[in-house]
């Protein structure tokens, strides 16, 4: 079987595509994976692929493409409904809509129940685990035993951003397959494919920070890139504003529906010191947000290198309290009243 034969499109993580498709062409897919990295770097796309190839009716012949696309296992694994590929993640609380903090034990007892009985179709049986940081200590002693006992031509696929969050007993008992940011090239590449003028695509490239996702939902939902450019400003805009402004952006934020959209908007925030740091460095070029050069430029001025250093490390903690269940308006009202005036 060739690599050839592959019909993955996927945007960078070459290294990542071959070592899998290796795994497929030799028979030595293991039974269980780690993909670790940054949300929308492509992990994502990876593990449907993977799975869908390992599913496809035409693995086993000798010169049919895979996945094909086409037949019954494909179709299913597109809509997410083939019986031996289970996708598990945080389920919603019913009564506030919103994730429930962790994947639970019951989950995990669930899977291990679908994955002891006979594949349907006998083939592979996998099960894909997104937020694998989310497990409650329950859950990952349930988990980790799956993984020191695997079933025969079952695959667990774990997904995570950050490998700290978890257990290493787990991590030391799956493939550890590393993403990291796409180079800015092959995305404006991929945006200029798409019939995208060179122009806007470096422009949606730079805000994407490697980020294939991020860039084709910037370039699919315009709206959704007005939303970003607005949280940079809105950041921008706090080292202008007294203390009853930079509460009162505190209580917008606190306010959203889950943890990980704080998360996000603390990211957005560092991304816009990185780029206070490369103007900083001579090196503005480089910065992300191209489209408030101006307003980043104003302040770099007034953020010492200590002070940058100072602020990088209270997000990072934020988000560690956020991610112990602190009172978010608390920790983030912290973090605004030490953000230097300009």
């Amino acid at each position: 079987m060739s690599e050839s034969r592959f019909k993955w499109s996927i945007i960078g993580h070459h290294h990542i595509i071959s070592y899998l498709q290796h795994n497929i062409n030799e028979d030595k897919v293991s039974h269980a994976y780690l993909f670790v990295g940054p949300d929308h770097v492509g992990k994502n796309t990876v593990v449907e692929y993977f799975a869908n190839s390992l599913v496809c009716e035409n693995l086993t012949t000798k010169c049919e493409p895979i996945p094909c696309e086409k037949c019954a296992c494909c179709r299913q694994i597109k809509n997410k409904i083939h019986p031996d590929v289970f996708w598990l993640k945080r389920e919603v609380n019913e009564k506030t809509g919103n994730f429930k903090k962790n994947i639970s034990i019951e989950q995990i007892r669930e899977l291990q129940n679908r994955l002891n009985l006979h594949s349907f179709l006998n083939a592979y049986k996998i099960a894909v685990v997104s937020g694998a940081e989310s497990l409650s200590q329950e859950a990952a002693n349930s988990l980790l035993k799956m993984l020191e006992e695997p079933s025969p031509k079952t695959v667990i696929i774990l997904i995570a951003n950050n490998i700290n969050f978890l257990p290493k007993t787990i991590v030391s008992r799956c493939q550890l397959v590393r993403f990291n940011s796409v180079s800015d090239k092959e995305i404006s590449d991929y945006l200029v494919g798409q019939k995208v003028n060179r122009k806007k695509a470096k422009v949606i490239t730079a805000a994407s920070y490697g980020r294939p996702g991020i860039a084709i939902e910037y370039l699919t939902d315009e709206e959704a890139f007005s939303a970003y450019q607005e949280k940079v400003k809105s950041f921008c805009s706090l080292h202008r504003a007294d203390t009853l402004e930079r509460f009162k952006v505190v209580s917008e934020i606190a306010n959203f529906s889950d943890a990980d959209q704080i998360v996000e908007a603390l990211n957005i925030w560092s991304r816009a010191i990185r780029d206070v740091v490369l103007i900083k460095s001579l090196n503005k070029e480089l910065i992300g947000h191209r489209f408030l050069l101006s307003e980043l430029s104003r302040l770099a001025s007034v953020y010492q290198n200590k002070k940058i250093v100072q602020v990088l490390n209270e997000i990072d903690l934020t988000k560690m309290y956020l991610r112990a269940n602190v009172n978010p308006r608390l920790v983030l009202e912290n973090l605004v009243l030490n953000l230097p005036v300009a």
